[in-house]
């Protein structure tokens, strides 16, 4: 009967350690665990584009997606009151892009995020604004990656070949 106590004893100790060890590792770690075990998509973001001064709808075929600019990887998108709310899982090192197809527009406008760790965890916001009269196209976007927050701002022209757009550049 004392063998079974003493081993009992010793089991809940132990235990009690482990539990302990482990919330102050988590706590002392966090940003740790948050990067390399986040289960959750590392690329999230809303766009928003404006034609002409009025809202333009997008929806969820409009946006498609690649990483490292030749494979075809899954966006998760769907509409809400904010815009267009799009998804990545990401994980990889490299250039992720999306190519926003908008009626009017000869090509479509690739937003590259460039991922430089496969654990960085960016949400963006990025406003499209199109002037047809003046044919200019304004691109505007707030980023956070890991805490960091960046912001950029380019027009480009209806005469460019393409409309490449990098949110992120950390």
């Amino acid at each position: 009967m004392k063998a079974l106590k003493k081993s009992i004893i010793i089991i809940a100790v132990i235990l009690a350690v482990a539990v302990l060890a482990s919330g102050i590792l988590y706590f002392f770690f966090k940003p740790v665990f948050y990067h390399f075990l986040y289960p959750f998509d590392r690329i999230t973001g809303i766009i928003h584009v404006t034609m002409d001064g009025e809202k333009y709808n997008l929806i969820s075929d409009d946006v498609t997606g690649q990483y490292d600019f030749k494979d075809e990887i899954s966006v998760k998108a769907h509409k809400d009151s904010d815009g267009l709310k799009t998804s990545i899982h990401g994980g990889e090192y490299g250039p992720y892009s999306l190519a926003i197809h908008i009626d009017g527009l000869n090509e479509p406008i690739k937003a590259v995020i460039y991922q430089y760790n496969w654990w960085n965890v960016t949400e963006f916001n990025l406003d499209i604004s199109i002037d047809s009269a003046a044919e200019t196209i304004t691109l505007t976007s707030i980023a956070e990656v890991n805490g960091v927050t960046e912001n950029h701002s380019t027009t480009v022209a209806f005469s460019d070949k393409q409309y490449v757009y990098y949110i992120v550049s950390v």
